[in-house]
């Protein structure tokens, strides 16, 4: 595998999130006055404007809400794993990540079952998303 991976931009209001994906856990933001779900991640609440925010660590399962299977990577690094799937899974706890969806394309569809694994790309660790087991 490329060592070559770009890399992602990383906003200081989410550097938790990517901390967290070191130790492989995925992380979303939670308002403490308001309750809501926030994602991406902001320095205040979008729902309320309050700034109590507090990280709170995903269980990591959902469903594929949306997705679409590349066939010509854009880059020699993309290019080398074709086909590849991207989407957004919306999690259980009521947000939705847009991440690689790792199954045959075929077998993808909306609605699917899904949970988190966690692959090291370039110098990041990164959520992508698989069928989730039976039980």
């Amino acid at each position: 595998m490329s060592e070559d991976w770009p890399q992602p931009y990383r906003l200081p209001d989410a550097e938790p999130y990517w901390s967290a994906l070191d130790e492989e856990r995925l992380t979303y933001q939670r308002c403490g006055a308001c309750s809501e779900v926030v994602w991406p991640a902001h320095s205040y609440c979008p729902h309320c404007s309050a700034r109590s925010l507090a990280w709170e660590q995903s269980a990591g399962r959902g469903t594929v809400w949306s997705y679409s299977t590349v066939m010509r990577g854009p880059t020699p690094t993309w290019a080398a794993i074709v086909p590849y799937t991207v989407g957004f899974v919306e999690l259980a706890e009521g947000y939705q990540l847009f991440t690689q969806i790792e199954a045959e394309p075929d077998a993808i569809e909306i609605g699917m079952p899904v949970e988190v694994r966690f692959v090291r790309r370039g110098e990041q660790t990164l959520p992508v998303f698989a069928p989730a087991a039976e039980g």
